[in-house]
């Protein structure tokens, strides 16, 4: 695949920190990677608390991409105050290469490659949100999660960024708050509605086709050690 996942009050409530550095931007989407999860660096597998503005990540297209800004937010949400579709999603250890039960953010973007995808929109990479995952592998709405810490990067262009032993999460360049981005038709990747990525995972469901959501671990190690990726942009990055 690839070429080659104390309760405080009475209701939810957030706090948000930027350490960045990109002034009237925004991270944008209801994303990021939850504390603990393990991103795949310069420096080897990485939790994304650990990164800094300046550290380089390794990306599916365009190789080793520096981190140009970290969104950090805490997310407090009491027993029952979240609903279904607000819960983090759990992939089960070992349902998709992962090491240890690994949570996502229901709108955090996961990059698929199937067949279903060329029929949907000409090309076989989409992205979907992880909420669309629920129902593949025993991977489910995960509870009893009372404080959350979210981490967001972004970089440059749009990026996809390995972790937890092989899953490709989408990382969305930060938007002008204040303004559009004129250029979004050049965009790499094709980001599917809740409808059509529901269809995709279906279709995953039916083939079981887990190759289709995972690289394998010992190739993406290999990559990080020679400093070379696979990509559609290129056979090869230094």
């Amino acid at each position: 695949m690839f070429g080659w996942k104390n309760k405080m009050t009475s209701i939810t409530t957030r706090t948000a920190e930027v350490s960045g550095a990109i002034d009237g931007m925004l991270i944008t989407g209801q994303g990021g990677f939850i504390s603990g999860t393990h991103v795949a660096s310069n420096l080897g597998w990485r939790t994304v608390e650990t990164l800094s503005v300046g550290d380089k990540v390794l990306t599916f297209d365009r190789g080793m991409q520096t981190v140009i800004d970290i969104q950090t937010e805490t997310l407090f949400a009491p027993e029952h105050a979240l609903s279904p579709h607000q819960c983090p999603v759990l992939v089960p250890e070992g349902a998709l290469n992962n090491r240890r039960d690994m949570w996502l953010m229901p709108d955090q973007g996961i990059l698929v490659e199937s067949d279903a995808a060329i029929d949907a929109m000409g090309d076989p990479f989409a992205v979907i949100p992880a909420s669309a995952l629920k129902g593949f592998k025993g991977i489910g709405s995960a509870s009893g999660m009372d404080r959350l810490k979210i981490i967001t990067l972004a970089f440059t262009n749009d990026e996809v960024v390995y972790v937890e032993g092989g899953l490709l999460g989408f990382c969305p360049r930060p938007r002008s708050i204040l303004m559009g981005t004129p250029d979004d038709e050049g965009e790499l990747y094709d980001v599917l509605d809740a409808q059509s990525a529901k269809f995709l995972v279906e279709c995953l469901i039916e083939e079981d086709d887990e190759a289709a959501l995972v690289c394998d671990p010992d190739q993406i190690a290999g990559v990080i050690a020679h400093g070379r990726v696979q990509s559609r942009l290129s056979p090869a990055y230094a």
